[in-house]
């Protein structure tokens, strides 16, 4: 990633999710791995919208 840029993607991710990015998935394309989760993540919170609307709003 060019000097120009990294600054800005620094903000997106906290120091732990650098860590991780580093460990656990070292040698992926952090984008790929970024979307995959926050697509997993938007899943997760799509199914409990749905749930709470057949239970009419309740937690």
């Amino acid at each position: 990633m060019s000097p120009q840029r990294r600054p800005a993607a620094r903000q997106l991710l906290t120091v732990q999710s650098e860590r991780i990015l580093a460990t656990r998935y070292a040698g992926q394309v952090r984008a790929a791995v970024i979307e995959r989760a926050l697509r997993r993540m938007a899943a997760a919170d799509e199914r409990e919208a749905r749930k709470m609307q057949r239970e009419g709003g309740r937690a």
